[in-house]
């Protein structure tokens, strides 16, 4: 009998605690989205009735359609600028030891030091002074400022633990480094790099402070359009916005869950 097995005393502590963990962090999910489905005005739990009214009216909507697509929009882009950026500067760091390494290191990382209030107030301060970018342009380069150092957190231990004698042996074979790399290297961290790039769009759709400061008027994401809602009144057509979410991050969940065991039956 292992310690984790549920007839050892230690083993239903640990999983009741997990039990319970699961519960502290999934209530809060299951209340607002059985809250989209009430028929009064106003978000109530336990829901009184059934009703689609606040999802016909949210996806009705054109600021909260319009700021999906633009969310959207920003957070592709912003997922691959930063992860190119991201793997070729863990690349770089890992394979090429140099002095002030380390410090590079620790500055591409400091963004996600600071909070994220302060970090969009100092990008305020410096876009009005040096008008670089303008709308949405200025608000990608404000999420690049912590999704790059996300990717280069996730990517670095993936660089660190490769085995580099598999890449040194095609090198062998008559390979050049940069064919090496993307057809030895690239497909080993490949796993990586999809967790860092998912990483990397989360944190850039779900980004509140920054889009808050930076936005643009006339293009703004769902998490301003939310924000500004949430201001006047917290309707259930908000419980609706963020239930689709909810639903949309479960459905991309369950796809990836099935198509990880697909592959690994193989």
């Amino acid at each position: 009998m292992t310690i984790t097995s549920l007839r050892h005393p230690f083993g239903i502590f640990l999983w009741l605690m997990v039990a319970l963990v699961m519960v502290y962090i999934l209530a809060p999910l299951a209340v607002i989205v059985a809250s989209s489905f009430g028929t009064t005005g106003y978000v109530a739990f336990p829901p009184q009735g059934f009703t689609l009214r606040w999802y016909e009216q949210a996806l009705a909507n054109p600021r909260y359609v319009n700021g999906f697509l633009t969310s959207l929009r920003i957070a592709a882009i912003v997922t691959v600028v930063s992860s190119a950026i991201g793997i070729a500067a863990a690349y770089a760091l890992v394979r090429y030891e140099f002095p002030g390494s380390r410090l590079i290191e620790s500055l591409f990382i400091s963004p996600l030091v600071l909070p994220g209030l302060v970090l969009a107030v100092a990008l305020t301060i410096f876009f009005s002074r040096n008008p670089i970018a303008t709308g949405t342009d200025r608000l990608i380069l404000a999420h690049l400022t912590i999704c790059v150092p996300c990717v280069l957190r996730v990517v670095i231990p993936v660089l660190q633990r490769f085995d580099r004698s598999i890449e040194e042996a095609a090198q062998n074979l008559g390979a050049s480094p940069v064919k090496a790399f993307f057809l030895v290297t690239l497909p080993v961290i490949r796993p990586g790099i999809f967790a860092a790039a998912a990483l990397a769009f989360v944190m850039s759709f779900d980004e509140v402070e920054m889009s808050v400061f930076l936005a643009s008027p006339r293009e703004q994401p769902l998490t301003v359009a939310l924000y500004s809602a949430v201001q006047l009144a917290f309707d259930p057509t908000l419980a609706a916005v963020s239930s689709i979410l909810i639903m949309i991050t479960f459905a991309i969940m369950v796809v990836h869950q099935v198509v990880s065991r697909i592959r690994s039956a193989r």
